[in-house]
């Protein structure tokens, strides 16, 4: 009998541990030529992909939508001819995607184009009023993108941070990072700040300091190292309330196929399953709330790449809408929204986040009496999604901020 318990018990977590697992899947083509260095930006449950370079060595201009709803691709309008680049930075508001910079042949650019899915058009906005650059990284946090470094006709990395507000159309000059330059680095937003990691500095060398932006004090702050080899050309992306990082570049020349999370509770990395192939950088990366996606690039042969992968449940921890484990009141809301995790066990949930509509995570809030209560009054109105973490899974519920 004891001998059947224990049988059981193996398949029980075995279970447990595959429904927990990372997977990855091998999904349609990127719908054109294969390219790197082109940008990606989300809007809801959409990813807009475009730009990069050919494997004639051609810039694009071209466009494409991805439903990660159905996984499907399908053609949009791509920017004017002649305004073909690569090393752009692609970045969204609720409502509209955005262009910034890159490279032309032996020109670096210092235009904005603006995209409205609706229209399904392009139009031109203010362009930043310094030299034109490629290779920047971005953050967005409460309609502000954050350009951050690059490379300039001048010099091949910069600390530059300058500040755009999608809104008003307008820029502002930042704090430059104290860190030293940076160029082709990754970053992404997290629960109102900003992260940085990887990319070249001044002196040629591949970083791995991990760096957080607060807006609020305009001041970065290094809270961590990668543990292997700096490198250029990864992408980053936030789920889970965790920072998931994916292949690059390393200064050995050694592209990777690899996947890494850091947790911001425990201050650690952990490698997490590879993409099964081989090694690529410079592809163009997007999530939603659950799934991470990476298309394109180039690999450690040099070729130009046009494959699409998935990855469900990246961080190990499953990912479930479920109306019944949470109460959200009122729905709509205006100031204040309370979630209810009447049907967690008391001291169970260990989270509370919200992300919008591009789905960046905007809000982190502590669990009290198993109610979460946000105050909306800084968030744009529109949908959000608000996720409850207890470690092994995590539940999800939309509402409305009018």
């Amino acid at each position: 009998m004891n001998y059947f318990k224990q049988f059981l018990s193996a398949i029980a977590i075995l279970f447990l541990n595959s429904a927990n697992a990372q997977f990855w899947q091998q999904i349609s083509d990127f719908p054109s030529t294969e390219r790197d260095d082109g940008i990606s930006f989300t809007i809801g449950s959409t990813a807009y992909c475009g730009t990069g370079l050919n494997p004639w060595f051609s810039s694009c201009n071209d466009f494409y939508s991805f439903n990660m709803n159905t996984d499907s691709w399908d053609t949009i309008s791509g920017l004017p001819a002649g305004m073909e680049r690569q090393y752009s930075t692609g970045f969204s508001s609720s409502e509209s995607g955005f262009l910034f910079g890159g490279i032309n042949g032996n020109s670096n650019l210092n235009d904005v184009w603006k995209y409205n899915p609706l229209l399904n058009t392009w139009e031109i906005k203010t362009a930043l009023p310094a030299e034109g650059r490629g290779g920047s990284s971005v953050v967005v946090i409460n309609n502000i993108a954050y350009i951050i470094g690059g490379r300039t006709s001048f010099e091949d990395a910069i600390s530059d941070v300058w500040a755009y507000d999608m809104v008003n159309d307008s820029w502002e000059s930042k704090n430059e990072l104290p860190f030293g330059a940076r160029w082709r680095a990754a970053a992404i937003t997290c629960n109102n700040k900003g992260y940085l990691v990887f990319g070249k500095d001044e002196n040629d060398r591949f970083c791995r300091e991990l760096l957080e932006y607060d807006p609020e004090n305009d001041s970065w702050t290094e809270i961590s190292t990668f543990p292997e080899n700096g490198r250029t050309y990864s992408a980053l992306q936030c789920l889970s309330d965790k920072l998931v990082l994916i292949a690059g570049l390393d200064t050995a020349n050694t592209s990777y196929n690899d996947m890494w999370q850091f947790d911001f509770l425990t201050a650690e990395w952990q490698e997490l399953t590879s993409i099964p192939t081989n090694g690529r950088r410079g592809g163009m990366c997007f999530s939603n709330a659950s799934t991470l996606y990476y298309t394109a690039g180039i690999n450690q042969e040099n070729t130009r790449i046009k494959e699409t992968w998935k990855c469900e449940n990246p961080t190990g921890i499953k990912t479930i809408e479920n109306p019944d484990r949470i109460k959200i009141y009122p729905n709509p809301a205006t100031e204040i929204v309370t979630v209810d995790l009447n049907q967690f066990k008391a001291g169970k949930a260990l989270f509370c986040s919200l992300y919008n509509v591009t789905g960046q995570l905007v809000y982190t809030g502590n669990i009290i009496d198993n109610k979460c209560a946000i105050d909306l009054s800084n968030y744009s109105p529109g949908l959000y999604l608000v996720r409850v973490n207890d470690n092994q899974t995590v539940v999800t519920k939309r509402f409305v901020k009018l």
